[in-house]
């Protein structure tokens, strides 16, 4: 306690060396923790950005009851920004007060900061409503490696029959027909032959509208990026071909090609990730303004990631949940070490997704669980090596590898599943739980876990006409059969 108290007044003391106003010490508990990278950059270069964290959390439980698709993006939008708005007051008012260059987020409660103040830190850190400062964590784009130019297959790619979905489309006549699907990533070339059809902002008859359907934070296609979607990395349109992917013709490439998506294109900075999942939750213009929490999508796929036990994004996914939005995340190519796992995939929220190869097995690329907090992970497992897909300027390459290729599987799964039983729209733990179930047990101990919930495999391999005639299952059940006789076998 006399520690505590010698660390109160030395605080104290700096605050009021520097002229910033007091608050009553000791009131609150001890001074928030501070990330020491924060203090050395401080102390090396004389500047650094930083995060503050904030204790208040909005309280998004009554969303979970919620069935009006709309009515709950707009609960939960509103809860999220009224929180932030109250408790970041304070110390917006201070930071203003400083000119200091700052961006607020209201989807994770946290303020980003830079400033060259080495007391300011202290300041904020004795404020009892911030729980932590942080330095910026070093994010990654989950990327594998591209392969050759490839020709069709003789029907449909393999990876697609792999995982059985046009046993979906032929079984049941669904293609993920009225869903959405988000994805965070490089970008997209939306007028690729193998997605035009599929953008949501393709309005039919050459006229597109990107208002809502496309987010650029880091403007990488000009500045404003008006003229659309572009992907100057080729990975987000490899990502999206795996999700929706096809041409009419002989490039079947996705797995729900009756879905629609959207896309916001990030740099991989913490800035404009958490800029990209606030859009997500509530998509605006292209100007940034008249959020639409009713357009959200239904699923959001991502190919990125952070070192493992990264927890700033993590009241982001918390919130996509709240909203009814089914997370799904890359788990990271740092295998075969166990406990490889990156974040976002190791939260108990994210779904993530390992790799297999064509021969059937893991890929020795593929992270390994458990997280570092002691959960199991991965969650499942999908095809992600030897993958042909679409790239920019209207092409398609195959040997394509990574566990960036194994998510879109099941984010396009998650799609049909929704499309076949709607009732299932929003019911994030329902389809988490249809998945693990329908999931083909692989047993793999190397890292730990049951031969049914492993470290390696997590529930098993991806099935996704097992997985969607459970959500069929779960349509009977609800009574909710109007119409289904058209899609029952």
């Amino acid at each position: 306690m006399r520690r505590r108290m010698h660390v109160a007044y030395a605080v104290a003391l700096v605050m009021t060396l520097w002229g910033f106003a007091v608050p009553a010490l000791g009131q609150g508990g001890p001074p928030a923790p501070i990330d020491p990278a924060v203090l050395a950059g401080l102390e090396t270069r004389g500047e650094a950005t930083f995060w503050v964290l904030f204790r208040d959390q909005a309280d998004l439980a009554p969303a979970f009851g919620m069935r009006d698709w709309g009515e709950r993006g707009r609960f939960v939008y509103e809860r999220l920004v009224a929180t932030a708005e109250s408790s970041q007051a304070g110390v917006q008012s201070l930071l203003g007060d400083l000119n200091l260059q700052t961006r607020s987020f209201w989807i994770a409660n946290t303020i980003e900061v830079t400033t060259g103040n080495r007391a300011l830190p202290m300041v904020l850190a004795a404020r009892p409503e911030v729980a932590a400062i942080i330095a910026p964590p070093t994010v990654e784009l989950i990327v594998g490696t591209i392969g050759d130019v490839g020709s069709p297959a003789p029907g449909v790619e393999w990876n697609i029959e792999r995982i059985r979905a046009p046993e979906v489309w032929t079984t049941y006549g669904v293609r993920g027909e009225g869903i959405v699907v988000g994805a965070i990533d490089s970008g997209v070339q939306y007028d690729h032959p193998a997605l035009v059809a599929q953008y949501r902002g393709n309005l039919g008859g050459g006229v597109f509208d990107h208002n809502y359907s496309w987010f650029d934070p880091a403007t990488t296609c000009g500045s404003p990026s008006d003229d659309g979607p572009c992907d100057t990395q080729w990975h987000g349109t490899a990502t999206t071909g795996v999700m929706v992917g096809d041409d009419g013709g002989a490039n079947q490439i996705g797995v729900a090609p009756g879905a629609r998506f959207i896309m916001a294109a990030v740099d991989w900075t913490t800035v404009n990730l958490l800029a990209a999942m606030e859009w997500m939750l509530a998509p605006t213009d292209l100007d940034g303004h008249n959020p639409r929490p009713d357009l959200r999508p239904h699923v959001v796929n991502n190919s990125w990631g952070a070192g493992g036990g990264t927890m700033i994004y993590q009241p982001a996914v918390q919130a996509w949940a709240a909203a009814g939005i089914f997370p799904v995340f890359a788990a990271g190519n740092s295998g075969p070490a166990c406990q490889t796992m990156l974040s976002p995939a190791d939260y108990p929220e994210s779904y993530a997704t390992a790799a297999s190869g064509l021969d059937g097995a893991i890929t020795s690329f593929s992270s390994r669980g458990p997280a570092l907090s002691g959960l199991a992970k991965p969650d499942l497992t999908a095809p992600g090596a030897s993958i042909r897909t679409s790239v920019p300027i209207d092409s398609y390459q195959s040997g394509m590898e990574g566990t960036s290729f194994a998510a879109p599987h099941l984010s396009g799964t998650v799609a049909l599943m929704l499309s076949l039983n709607p009732e299932l729209i929003g019911d994030v733990e329902q389809i988490r739980r249809h998945l693990d179930l329908s999931a083909l047990d692989a047993s793999d101990l190397s890292c730990g876990g049951d031969p049914w919930r492993n470290n390696v495999w997590g529930e098993g391999r991806l099935d996704a006409f097992a997985a969607a005639s459970l959500a069929l299952v779960d349509g009977f059940e609800s009574g909710n059969t109007d119409g289904w006789s058209a899609v029952v076998p």
